[in-house]
């Protein structure tokens, strides 16, 4: 781990002096500006590394309001510093672009006002990103078509809520406005797939007395993420277990509807396996699956899609990626997930994943938004 530290620190400090230099030294700043520059990025940079030491090694129960502001202060100024090196390198490959293929001036590129600009434009993302965040979780009906459907299926709605991440940073109103969402809504049935805490348990008891307003004629059902197993999963685990939430463990449940059958199946995180709790098992899944239902697979990771669609699984509904939540990684999220968002079919099998009903770190989405997606069941066409 001191490894791993080390390295990390090394690169946060390239990207300071990387930034540094490239926001001054091409400007016609006299030295007092430019050390004023320079000593403002220190000290964003140097709060944002403080910080996470610091918490690196206090994570307990102990709540004090005065960490939670840290926090959530220092989460911010990191999201500023991603949209300002984001900034700082577009410049230089425009530059570059310029200077090389279109032969013209490029020295505005590098004024004192342009460098102003980039300083302040981070701000103006932060105000509409976190606008976002507040206009809360916006609805998405998914229609996902199915030549085996029965007809007892037809039209069946699922309610899927994945990555809401409750913890200091997510305000109990945000809790609050989606579970009187999903009330208005009153699907048939309601899936969680994971990150839905993300902190001691005990220390949000009003949002899980909220969460216990949810309700479904066919049942809630609910699989840990990786996040869950930062903070005394089994405590966690209970807690969804209280609130009458079927937590699926590489488990399957028959839900009868009509003269047909769903099952409903569940595997936990594989980072579950890091913290010496039950990973996933798809081959336990598959043995209590039966020929005649119609299969639905509740996985926090997406990447497990290859594999499951070999089980006969009908639907994999996945989260996790986020979508990126914000720009620049809503654009590079799909170098590292080949299943970023939305739905895709695999083999037999069909994947929806939710880009995040509530978000992770910053208090902010930009190029993204908060998903609450509404899957509807249908009987695909037939063609002539």
């Amino acid at each position: 781990m001191g490894l791993f530290r080390t390295l990390a620190s090394s690169f946060i400090l390239l990207i300071f002096i990387y930034v540094s230099h490239q926001l001054t030294r091409f400007t016609d700043f006299t030295w007092v500006g430019t050390v004023g520059i320079v000593l403002l990025l220190a000290f964003l940079f140097a709060l944002v590394i403080g910080t996470f030491l610091f918490f690196w090694k206090e994570k307990n129960l102990d709540h004090r309001p005065w960490r939670d502001r840290l926090l959530d202060g220092s989460l911010t100024v990191m999201a500023y510093i991603n949209f300002l090196v984001s900034l700082v390198i577009l410049r230089d490959v425009f530059a570059f672009v310029e200077k090389w293929v279109m032969p013209t001036q490029f020295e505005n590129l590098y004024s004192s006002q342009a460098t102003f600009a980039m300083l302040g434009l981070p701000l103006v993302f932060l105000i509409f990103g976190n606008a976002v965040i507040q206009v809360g979780p916006r609805l998405k009906k998914v229609p996902v078509y199915f030549k085996n459907l029965h007809a007892d299926l037809e039209g069946l709605r699922i309610l899927h809520i994945t990555d809401l991440h409750i913890s200091p940073s997510l305000s109990p109103s945000f809790v609050k406005k989606l579970v009187r969402q999903a009330l208005q809504l009153k699907p048939d049935l309601i899936v969680f797939t994971g990150d839905i805490l993300d902190s001691f348990v005990e220390k949000h008891e009003a949002e899980f007395k909220m969460l216990q307003d949810l309700q479904a004629p066919h049942g809630i059902y609910y699989v840990p993420g990786n996040h869950e197993y930062y903070w005394n999963p089994q405590k966690g685990l209970q807690a969804f277990r209280d609130l009458g939430f079927q937590v699926l463990i590489n488990n399957v449940k028959n839900i009868p509807i009509g003269s047909s059958t769903l099952q409903m199946a569940g595997v936990p995180d594989p980072a579950a396996l890091h913290f010496r709790e039950e990973g996933p098992d798809l081959a336990r899944v598959q043995n209590q699956f039966s020929a005649e239902s119609f299969k639905v697979l509740l996985s926090h990771q997406p990447s497990l899609a290859p594999k499951v669609q070999s089980l006969g699984v009908d639907l994999q509904l996945s989260g996790h990626t986020h979508g990126g939540q914000f720009f620049p990684w809503n654009w590079l999220i799909v170098f590292f997930e080949k299943y970023a968002k939305g739905l895709y079919r695999i083999g037999n099998m069909q994947l929806y994943v939710n880009q995040g009903t509530g978000y992770w770190g910053p208090r902010l989405r930009l190029g993204t938004y908060c998903e609450l997606t509404e899957i509807v069941l249908r009987k695909e066409p037939k063609t002539e």
